[in-house]
């Protein structure tokens, strides 16, 4: 496979984060003046306002109007003609890094035998024959319907339109880290679980939903039947269709969908009443903290944190892998703890692979955007790092 021209270089170099001036769609800002207009006569239904007679035809005259300079000074002609090239080009796929704004190339050949190492594992997924659409859009909408008449304390909107299969797709992550070497007694560590979103057991995970929220001591329980609840979560988990690189349709049947709304909701769910049940047989560490799949702990000795991570085991449907402190120093998320006398301090941490890649300058938008971005950069170092020396290491 050869490399891409310089052209097609320059157009890859600029990025994911890189804004072009575009012309706008007429019907995308048609539907928004319509979907406006529809807020605005709810209002007036309501008596919140009142318009002029003449609002509605000047609103939909000005969706028909262009207004504005759309040319871009960044997306040339050559450039153009550099994505136009690249996207003929049947023999490399190009495809976001996982975790980072930059794009991978990979032979096509290479990206197929990957997605379909994927597909071949029947436990997380079946073939379907049939478009599951408007099937799913019926059952979906029958609950709402009935949610709907059996309480008027809350509206559940039907679904409408037209709706897509999802569409698989392959992240290609840049090259990792290796971990430190283990240190001796009193360390610190961190636990990950191994690909938590499509591990979660979605059975054994809606039941601790439904008890969570339809049993709790101290919440009211939503005004929606448990049952009817129930099936919207089936069918947002375990029916979630996709097409293929190769036309093919399957279903997930396993797991949460990575980019599912509902991912994190039962990330949280599962590990949440794991946690509860290690707990019951195992003594807390000194220091445990946990953001979705990243655990923090600070314990007497590595036997302890290895205890531990058995007790994960046993407790769950998951998997738990483990790194230590390297010399008193463990990063964790994007931050750098290091362990001194008396107390830990931290500072900003990013991997060696990390591209830096953020907002590009060259980026035709609005000049907030670019001052947010810088913004952030500032944020990131003032509540990261614990001394104030650290602090202007990291603004220089």
């Amino acid at each position: 496979m050869e490399g891409p021209a310089p052209e097609q270089d320059d157009l890859l170099n600029l990025g994911l984060n890189c804004h072009f001036m575009t012309k706008p769609r007429k019907h995308e800002k048609r539907m928004e003046i319509e979907l406006l207009l529809d807020s605005i006569q709810q209002l007036e239904a309501k008596k919140i306002l009142k318009t002029s007679d003449a609002l509605q035809p000047l609103l939909l005259a000005e969706a028909l109007t262009d207004r504005g300079n759309y040319t871009s000074g960044i997306f040339t002609k050559e450039l153009k003609d550099a994505a136009a090239d690249l996207k003929k080009n049947e023999e490399i796929t190009i495809c976001r890094a996982d975790k980072t704004a930059a794009f991978v190339l990979i032979k096509t050949e290479e990206y197929f035998e990957k997605l379909d190492d994927i597909l071949a594992d029947t436990s997380k997924f079946e073939r379907l024959t049939r478009n599951p659409t408007e099937d799913i859009k019926r059952d979906a909408n029958r609950i709402i319907t009935a949610v709907n008449a059996a309480t008027n304390a809350c509206h559940l909107p039907p679904i409408q339109g037209d709706y897509n299969l999802g569409y698989l797709y392959f992240l290609d992550g840049v090259p990792g880290e290796n971990p430190g070497d283990s240190p001796g007694d009193g360390t610190m560590a961190s636990l990950v679980v191994e690909s938590l979103f499509t591990n979660v057991p979605v059975d054994e995970t809606v039941g601790i939903i439904l008890e969570k929220v339809y049993r709790s001591p101290d919440k009211q329980p939503p005004n929606i039947p448990e049952e009817s609840l129930k099936t919207l979560l089936d069918i947002c988990t375990k029916r979630a269709s996709f097409t293929t690189h190769r036309g093919q349709m399957f279903r997930q049947k396993a797991g949460v969908a990575m980019g599912s709304p509902l991912g994190v909701l039962f990330a949280n769910f599962y590990m949440g009443t794991v946690e509860e049940r290690v707990f019951l047989q195992h003594r807390c560490p000194q220091t445990y903290a946990r953001y979705i799949d990243d655990i923090f702990v600070q314990a007497d000795s590595e036997e302890e944190v290895e205890a531990l991570r058995q007790q994960f085991l046993r407790n769950s449907a998951l998997n738990f892998t483990i790194e230590f402190s390297s010399e008193d120093r463990l990063p964790f998320l994007d931050v750098l703890i290091t362990k001194t006398t008396p107390k830990m301090t931290t500072t900003v941490y990013t991997k060696s692979t990390n591209l830096g890649l953020c907002l590009n300058g060259k980026s035709e938008c609005p000049a907030r955007f670019k001052t947010t971005t810088v913004r952030a950069f500032v944020r990131r170092a003032l509540t990261h790092c614990s001394a104030w020396q650290d602090t202007h290491s990291e603004l220089d």
